[in-house]
């Protein structure tokens, strides 16, 4: 990083710890939006991380944000906590496919993996607030992404870019990481009777009983598959016609290829409907990127958590049969 980076991070916050990535010098630059408040109660209730508090204590925008920042999990403690350890993909069962580990890396930043939060059901609810909360950061913040009278600082987009990227990610692993594994996305049986009853056997798998887990986000390729193959039965249900042709044609689908054209015709389309906020955040995300482009030269550890959120939704969206 610049020079001239380091000392627009450092002129907020005195806390530069080069041992960290690029993430934690992010927040670092956001010094302000956790020692200098609007009022004395917002800066108290910062300080003390009492963040349910400082969402109504806070008055200014970049405060609020901050706020439900650190109520979805993402401060300096917690980054210092994430630190330590940095999740990675699995590479067993090989029967799974591929392991996509970038949420696991955001719920580690964040405090909710399976370390922190071993209750399944628990684990799942505290991730589904935390995305809330992000949202409600990014609210805040990405309406005036292009308001000239009152333009975002670059605290303030640093704030909202980790806040999309994050929720992005959170989005995905809420969607997605579900534990359930499916052979195909395409349906077994025949129209009427269509299921995702055929699971990836790995009954003699020592790996599967650690690296398979539900919200654990770490997403392998046949839990989205899994996901899909529940889309494609609602998809085929919603034809008209031509049911038995549209499953053989997806008998001969491949992952990056088009969907066939009577399911991508269908409006709402029940395969890449769901993915609609999904869609609407990244191109947020791209949006935020640029004006921080136009005023910081961030590359390498600084922008990674991003582009790997990037990377990985635009990889999704292209497998799935739904990129734009």
């Amino acid at each position: 990083m610049s020079k001239q980076v380091l000392k627009a991070f450092n002129s907020h916050k005195k806390i530069i710890l080069s041992v960290f990535s690029g993430i934690l010098i992010a927040l670092s630059g956001c010094g302000d939006l956790v020692e200098e408040t609007d009022t004395d109660a917002c800066n108290k209730a910062i300080d003390e991380r009492d963040y349910e508090t400082a969402t109504s204590a806070c008055t200014s925008r970049k405060d609020k944000a901050t706020a439900w920042m650190g109520k979805a999990g993402y401060d300096i403690v917690n980054l210092i906590k994430a630190s330590s350890s940095a999740p990675s993909a699995h590479t067993k069962p090989s029967s799974l496919g591929k392991d996509d580990p970038s949420g696991a890396i955001i719920l580690n930043i964040l405090q909710l993996s399976t370390d922190v939060y071993s209750d399944d059901t628990e684990r799942a609810e505290k991730i589904k607030n935390s995305k809330e909360y992000l949202d409600k950061a990014s609210e805040e913040l990405h309406k005036y992404i292009s308001d000239n009278s009152s333009p975002l600082s670059i605290d303030e987009l640093l704030l909202n870019t980790y806040a999309l990227a994050f929720a992005v990610q959170l989005d995905q692993t809420i969607m997605y990481d579900n534990g359930t594994t499916v052979t195909s996305i395409v349906p077994s049986g025949s129209y009427p009777n269509l299921s995702c009853n055929n699971p990836v056997d790995v009954s003699e798998s020592t790996e599967a009983k650690t690296t398979l887990k539900a919200m654990d986000g770490h997403i392998w390729e046949k839990e989205r598959d899994y996901i899909q193959c529940l889309r494609m039965i609602t998809a085929i249900k919603s034809l008209n016609s031509g049911h038995g042709d549209v499953i053989n044609e997806l008998k001969n689908w491949t992952p990056g290829s088009e969907l066939p054209e009577e399911i991508s015709d269908l409006d709402p389309n029940p395969v890449c409907a769901p993915l609609s906020d999904l869609i609407i955040k990244l191109g947020r995300l791209t949006e935020s990127i640029t004006e921080i482009g136009k005023k910081l030269n961030l590359t390498g550890d600084n922008t990674k958590v991003i582009t790997e959120t990037q990377e990985s939704t635009n990889t999704l969206l292209k497998q799935i049969g739904c990129e734009e």
